[in-house]
């Protein structure tokens, strides 16, 4: 049997079916509609620090996304909308304008010339960290516990404090435009595992107005996060042998603070604090 005749009928219906397709979709494109072209203006908000004012001036544009340059990456919007930075520095905004047609990007910068620290210093937490100096509470049965962020006490479960830690004060403020932490050993500081002669109350290791840093960004449990420059011992809160001067508030009140030591890959030290 000759099967050429069926092949050359099925081969030539191919190009008529591509060819069909293609019409199609050239169809379908003419019917979207035009492209947005992006576009937008930023203008400084009078009265509020640090913010913007976004408007979109974009043509044949529906739907608006936003990357204002601070680490937030992209976000829905709208054709109005407003950018604030608590941080100085130079920022690239985006506007990503979507049109029936597909969609443009415009970009251009802002220039922040000083923080805006009002976020930090309205912070209820921050504010009653700053209300008055703490010291390890004397009271409790367990003031310093040690473990993992998982089990706190899992390799220490707390015991009675040095007559030396007992009168340890640590004050935090807000001074001359910086954040200062202050510690007070009135004249013997305990030394823990990493200072010689272990778990002894030895010299005063105080410090005066070393700044530091507060952030209500925390990594694991905790309501802020407080960080001391370099490493321990020079600077710590509480005791000598923290694992590093990350330092995350796990809860506050007018009269008791938890504050646990360490990023939740390392070895916790858990505290009990109480205000003075």
């Amino acid at each position: 049997m000759n099967l050429n005749p069926l092949l050359s009928k099925r081969y030539l219906a191919v190009p008529l079916i591509i060819a069909s397709l293609f019409s199609g979709c050239k169809e379908n494109e003419g019917e979207l509609g035009a492209a947005a072209k992006a576009a937008f203006k930023v203008t400084p908000v009078a009265g509020k620090a640090n913010t913007y004012l976004l408007e979109s001036t974009s043509d044949n544009a529906f739907r608006y996304q936003w990357d204002i340059g601070a680490g937030q990456g992209i976000r829905a919007g709208k054709a109005v909308d407003t950018a604030y930075y608590l941080k100085k520095g130079t920022y690239d905004i985006k506007l990503y304008a979507y049109g029936n047609g597909g969609y443009d990007v415009s970009s251009q910068q802002v220039t922040v010339t000083s923080d805006d620290l009002s976020p930090i210093l309205n912070n209820p937490v921050f504010q009653k960290l700053t209300a008055h100096p703490w010291k390890l509470n004397p009271a409790s049965s367990a003031p310093v516990i040690v473990g993992t962020e998982g089990n706190p006490a899992e390799y220490f479960p707390g015991g009675p404090l040095a007559d030396c830690q007992k009168d340890d004060i640590y004050t935090f403020a807000f001074v001359n435009n910086d954040f200062k932490a202050s510690y007070n050993a009135n004249g013997s500081t305990f030394n823990a595992g990493n200072i010689a002669p272990n778990y002894s109350c030895a010299a005063d290791r105080s410090y005066n107005n070393v700044s530091f840093t507060f952030s209500s960004t925390v990594s694991g449990v905790g309501l802020a996060t407080i960080t001391l420059p370099g490493n321990p011992p020079a600077n710590f809160i509480g005791v000598t042998d923290v694992s590093s001067n990350n330092y995350r508030i796990i809860s506050i009140s007018d009269t008791e603070m938890v504050l646990r030591s360490g990023k939740t890959n390392e070895t916790v030290h858990q505290m009990r604090f109480v205000a003075q």
